[in-house]
């Protein structure tokens, strides 16, 4: 059973068409909406061809059931999703933020990192190096070298303590800093600069309600990186702020955990990471939940924190709602906090963390969506790495697969109809 098209704007008559291999014995159609307990509407329709066709206008933003009733056996249902005028127009774009290549501590490549991205589904990618851009400047250039169709954005992530932090843990955590124009670390070579634009914000910081437990000298070190990152135009993401080191501590202070998520600029926070943390998972959600930045909402994320092609990498990820497929689109999704992070859990059920709305919306992608969306994507990826590997051009059959992708999310959409 197939129905054209799935998500619909509100309010708006919409032409249906649901494509059964038998329409005969069809007794009765109704629309009910999953939200509304007590809406329910029957249809009239027409059958042609084994096609069934019928006009309506969802009244509710939400998910809708439509159900079938036969005559000799029980009822069968489709799901449909009604949007609003804002949400109708952004893209899902699904992406992983957080990985590591053999230029830090890695197994893998930055390229075999994408590529194994892609076959996970992923339609955007960073490689974020410890305390190194030149992984992901890597990968952005084999991907553009051999026409790879992922959007790949610079990153890295920067150790706010120093380079040490990767093995001392030092209380300042670690911050992933995306599609940045520069690397940040590169920036801290100039020790006596560095010093005293962390000695400008400490004392800034005496001027602000902040923490008074907090060390302000110690804590600038947090505030340079994220304001480094907000200079080169790039977000800066909060990554795993729950995680215990090896002295048994959090790897971040949690007081400086608290005190960005209140009054810092960040972007966003790792709702979802490193997979010997997802325990502390619930803490990060509710610590997050519960503090109102000053600034902006602050967007959860769900990354892999993938160290080797072959491990952990689609077990979380980000929903991004954007306008359009490209670092643009993307970062400015992010900065308005359109995201939602998802847990794939060892018994294929989800966890979400995101705007109620939003979370709702991505439940239903991920069930109707992205199981004939990620056939679509691991097909490329291995198309991909054949080409490579045989060292000739697939161009005839990735274009076909990119063609029949596209078909799909424009009738699942209802392109023709907005």
């Amino acid at each position: 059973m197939k129905i054209t098209p799935s998500v619909v704007l509100q309010n708006k008559a919409i032409h249906y068409k649901l494509t059964l291999k038998k329409t005969n014995n069809i007794e009765s159609m109704e629309v009910l909406s999953r939200a509304d307990y007590y809406h329910k509407d029957i249809l009239e329709f027409e059958i042609k061809n084994n096609v069934i066709m019928f006009t309506y206008s969802m009244p509710h933003v939400g998910e809708f059931v439509l159900k079938l009733n036969y005559t000799y056996k029980e009822s069968r249902i489709i799901a449909l999703y009604c949007l609003d005028e804002k949400m109708i127009a952004l893209k899902p774009l699904k992406g992983d933020l957080h990985m590591h290549s053999t230029y830090s501590d890695g197994r893998t490549t930055p390229f075999s990192m994408v590529l194994a991205s892609l076959d996970a589904g992923m339609d955007f990618v960073s490689v974020t190096d410890h305390d190194t851009y030149k992984g992901s400047l890597n990968a952005i250039q084999k991907v553009k070298k051999n026409g790879i169709d992922i959007l790949t954005l610079a990153g890295e992530e920067v150790s706010v303590g120093g380079k040490k932090d990767m093995s001392i843990a030092q209380g300042n955590g670690h911050i992933l800093s995306i599609n940045a124009n520069r690397s940040i670390q590169d920036q801290r070579k100039d020790i006596d600069k560095y010093e005293k634009e962390l000695e400008e914000i400490s004392q800034s910081l005496k001027n602000e309600e902040i923490d008074k437990s907090i060390d302000t000298h110690h804590y600038a070190k947090n505030i340079w990186v994220i304001n480094k990152i907000k200079e080169a135009n790039g977000v800066s993401i909060l990554a795993h702020p729950n995680w215990i080191y090896r002295d048994g501590k959090y790897h971040l202070h949690q007081a400086f955990y608290k005190e960005m998520l209140r009054s810092s600029h960040l972007d966003g926070v790792e709702a979802f990471g490193e997979e010997k943390v997802k325990e502390y998972n619930n803490m990060t959600h509710l610590t997050a939940l519960q503090t109102i930045n000053k600034h902006k909402y602050i967007a959860p994320f769900g990354n892999s924190d993938a160290h080797d092609s072959d491990h952990e990498i689609g077990d979380r990820f980000t929903i991004v709602f954007a306008k359009e497929n490209s670092a643009s689109g993307a970062i400015t999704a992010i900065k308005e906090g359109l995201t939602c992070a998802v847990h794939k859990r060892e018994n294929h059920e989800h966890q979400f963390i995101g705007k109620d709305d939003l979370a709702q919306y991505v439940y239903f992608l991920l069930k109707e969506y992205y199981p004939r969306h990620y056939t679509f994507k691991t097909r490329l990826a291995k198309l991909y790495v054949d080409q490579l590997i045989n060292n000739e051009s697939f161009e005839r059959k990735i274009n076909n697969v990119k063609k029949k992708l596209e078909e799909y999310t424009n009738d699942f959409y209802g392109i023709e109809n907005l």
